[in-house]
């Protein structure tokens, strides 16, 4: 691996042991990929990757350092832990709103097919009185970014119930035997929902919310004890990883070869779906839209899931994604 020119040099040894966790989904796959190429062992890691099934799991193993990097995401027990000086910061993107038309509608505000059929159900104002479900549930990142959207569409987020589900498939089920009228779905079900006549969208989240950031990548801040430039030399290979991701799906990069690694690590195992379906947006340099993670604790707030304002100033901590881009060079798109 060739540093960008001008760069210094990256130590990669002595070998330094990390654990990573991951959630089974393209969300993660900056760390899948890069632990199949071998971009882990280029910069001296043994990276053992420990999937877990949720955010909130992530954070209480980050906060007392069994984890030494992972994901969060804008909800509220991510902000509560943070609040309360977890010992994690953040430092890199995760995955967010997407930015090119292959990215944009991975995820969407759905209607039951039969009430969008019957108009009963095809804007804001018609879930005055409804119940719209969100994974895991109230306080989650789509919760904000839908009461923001309410609010711009003149209606007032109270007036709509807010319901839990435990997954998207369980979701996605529920419509589709007429159980709950409206949620927020996400791919590959949010196409196989609509190709199955189950549900309508009503509006992508890049409609919902243009700047929406899902989940963000964490660093315990004890990373830097572990060995010389431990946390830097995992940001390396997490954005040569991730940019691996970004030329396959939007340029066709190598791409019948990154979904076979997503295929292999993640809960779709069809190849066809991921070809078929738009992808989660990261960006390539790993920039996360800081503005968005600081702005859905006052959301919160309002809506009387937090208890008061949210100082995130010392939550933030670039170096690592700085250090990368500078060693790898900014992100240019394949030629």
């Amino acid at each position: 691996m060739a540093a960008a020119q001008g760069t210094p040099a990256l130590p990669a040894s002595p070998v330094v042991d990390l654990k990573v966790g991951t959630i089974p989904t393209t969300g993660a796959a900056g760390f899948y990929v890069a632990q199949h190429r071998g971009y882990f062992k280029d910069v001296g890691l043994n990276v053992e990757l420990v999937n877990l099934s949720n955010a909130a799991e992530q954070a209480a193993a980050l906060a007392i350092g069994s984890l030494h990097a992972g994901f969060c995401a804008a909800n509220v027990g991510c902000y509560n832990a943070l609040a309360r000086g977890a010992d994690m910061q953040i430092v890199a993107e995760g995955q967010s709103a997407g930015r090119t038309e292959k990215s944009r509608g991975s995820n969407a505000l759905v209607a039951r097919k039969d009430l969008w059929d019957a108009r009963t159900v095809r804007s804001a104002r018609d879930l005055v009185g409804r119940t719209i479900y969100m994974i895991p549930g109230p306080g989650a990142g789509h919760h904000a970014a839908l009461a923001r959207w309410l609010r711009g569409q003149g209606v007032d987020p109270s007036g709509v119930e807010w319901g839990a589900m435990a997954s998207f498939p369980d979701e996605l089920l529920a419509m589709q035997h007429g159980a709950i009228e409206v949620g927020m779905q996400t791919e590959p079900l949010l196409s196989a929902g609509l190709a199955r006549g189950v549900h309508q969208s009503i509006a992508t989240i890049e409609e919902i919310d243009p700047a929406f950031q899902n989940v963000y990548v964490m660093y315990w801040t004890g990373i830097d004890r572990l060995g010389p430039m431990a946390g830097e030399r995992l940001m390396v290979a997490y954005l040569r990883g991730l940019r691996d991701y970004d030329n396959a799906f939007e340029y066709g990069v190598d791409q019948d070869a990154i979904v076979d690694i997503l295929t292999q690590e993640t809960t779709v195992k069809d190849p066809a779906v991921y070809r078929q379906i738009k992808y989660g947006y990261v960006d390539p340099d790993g920039v996360p839209r800081r503005a968005t993670i600081e702005a859905y604790p006052e959301l919160f707030r309002e809506l009387g899931l937090l208890p008061g304002p949210i100082d995130l100033s010392q939550a933030f901590n670039d170096k690592y994604r700085q250090f990368a881009v500078q060693y790898l060079g900014e992100y240019q798109p394949p030629h």
